[in-house]
């Protein structure tokens, strides 16, 4: 500690010692142009006393020229100043807006999030990696056909049947909700389809039907926001349905009712499920319209909130 003290004592002795050197020849200084000053003005008095007014021209256009060099020197700095401004500016602006992309992304997520906020209850995930929340329950409505829904549906299921009648169309509601026995029961009815067709072992037909039935407790059906819709003649839940006009209006036009088709052909890597043209997700007509417009899978929608 002695040693530092001694450094800094040093120290500060030199940098007090120099402001004292400097201040010393500042002060010549200051007094060698104060006595060069009263000399010029006194020679400049006995001039103009003399009726020789020649120094006195000499001095204004000096001092006329000093006042504009100062004036020129301050223009070219403030002019420098802004132009730095500017340049700051327009490299800041291009770097918002250079990525175009980036900027359509981040206002895609704000969306998304906006909507989600709006009604996180419609948008609920329930897909073979994330199951249904243990204790969920929702209000039901059983339809004329006998399928139960969520009543927060039926309106709008109502109203798109209806636009698909006067359309030209005849549909057919297959399913709506199933209770986790019910969808034991499928489920396990397709395990045994499977390992008779190819004589496999359970594990496999397991693994196989969980692409085309969700396994108990992780399908959309036990939300009662799922529903299975085909043509009046044609009700085999299969890719058959693709051709059907009927299913071809509802694919076309859910979004306008609340409703997504679900697991669409081109993103199965994304859901993780097999084509379904047949099943169809109640979202609510602000998130419909939106996974639409932007051809994005709930799966999808869920990424771009970051959950």
């Amino acid at each position: 500690m002695d040693k530092v003290k001694e450094v800094l004592q040093f120290i500060g002795l030199k940098i007090i010692g120099a402001f004292q050197f400097i201040w010393k020849y500042l002060k010549i200084g200051f007094k060698k142009v104060r006595r060069w000053f009263r000399r010029y003005v006194r020679k400049l008095i006995r001039h103009t006393k003399a009726k020789d007014y020649s120094l006195l021209i000499y001095t204004i256009i000096a001092v006329i020229v000093f006042i504009l060099f100062i004036v020129l020197l301050g223009k070219l700095f403030s002019h420098g100043k802004k132009k730095d401004k500017k340049t700051t500016t327009e490299t800041t602006t291009e770097m918002i807006t250079e990525d175009p992309a980036i900027e359509a992304r981040n206002q895609l997520v704000a969306q998304a999030n906006t909507i989600y906020q709006n009604n996180p209850d419609l948008l609920i995930l329930v897909n073979g990696a994330h199951p249904m929340t243990e204790g969920y329950s929702f209000e039901h409505y059983t339809l004329k056909c006998g399928e139960d829904i969520d009543t927060r549906m039926y309106t709008d299921l109502v109203n798109m049947l209806e636009a698909c009648n006067a359309a030209g169309n005849e549909y057919k509601i297959v399913s709506g909700y199933r209770d986790q026995a019910g969808q034991q029961q499928m489920f396990d009815s397709k395990v045994a389809e499977i390992m008779a067709q190819e004589g496999i072992t359970q594990e496999e037909a397991e693994a196989k039907a969980a692409t085309t039935i969700q396994r108990p407790g992780y399908s959309e059906h036990e939300t009662g926001l799922a529903i299975d819709l085909t043509g009046l003649e044609n009700t085999t839940l299969d890719e058959s349905l693709a051709s059907d006009p009927t299913v071809a209006w509802f694919d076309a036009n859910c979004h306008m009712y609340g409703f997504i088709m679900r697991f669409p052909a081109d993103k199965i890597d994304v859901t993780g499920n097999g084509y379904e043209p047949w099943h169809f997700r109640y979202v609510g007509v602000e998130a419909a319209t939106f996974l639409h417009d932007n051809n994005l899978t709930l799966e999808e929608f869920y990424q771009l909130i970051g959950m």
